[in-house]
């Protein structure tokens, strides 16, 4: 099994910051994007410059079948990711009563459903391979204290903050931790 990792939203921002680190640290780099065609390949270009290697892989994370197709179609063709970064994210920043339906699915289905849309398809290739390996999944402090105007932040990262804690219990013979990272 190849030493790669899989970073979602790594076209830019903590993504990039992650992949082109990864790739440093001697790991083959899935750069992940949804539409920033462009940011992808400028973090794969990045990462190449300091002598890492790396692929682009496009899906949208809130897609479920897409991810399931993507990512099942990648593990076939380069074998079971080592590891994931549970990365990708957005934000519709308002008070509640301005909230859109719209607004509220897009920060659930791409915050929160996505972490299963994109750890489902790479979990058990992960654990077959006994090779170690993690999930890391990035959260918020949001998630645990809140912010003036930023309500679609808090389910699903308070979600995601909470999720890991328990799965070591259930995969303590797997070797593959995971681990959330509540950012400022």
């Amino acid at each position: 099994m190849s030493r790669s990792v899989l970073v979602t939203g790594a076209s830019k921002g903590i993504g990039r910051a992650i992949a082109c680190q990864l790739a440093a640290d001697g790991f083959i780099v899935g750069v992940h994007y949804h539409r920033d065609a462009e940011g992808a390949q400028e973090t794969l270009k990045s990462l190449r410059a300091a002598g890492g290697a790396g692929r682009t892989l496009s899906f949208d994370v809130a897609n479920r079948e897409q991810c399931r197709e993507v990512l099942e179609q990648e593990i076939a063709t380069h074998g079971p990711w080592y590891g994931v970064v549970s990365n990708a994210g957005i934000t519709r920043d308002g008070a509640f009563p301005a909230l859109s339906d719209n607004d509220w699915d897009a920060v659930i289905h791409t915050n929160l459903d996505s972490f299963y849309n994109v750890i489902q398809p790479c979990i058990m290739p992960m654990i077959g391979a006994r090779q170690g390996g993690r999930i890391i999944t990035l959260s918020s402090v949001s998630g645990v204290m809140g912010n003036r105007g930023r309500l679609t932040t808090v389910p699903p990262k308070r979600a995601l903050s909470a999720r890991p804690k328990r799965w070591p219990l259930s995969w303590q013979n797997a070797r593959s931790p995971s681990t959330a990272l509540p950012l400022g």
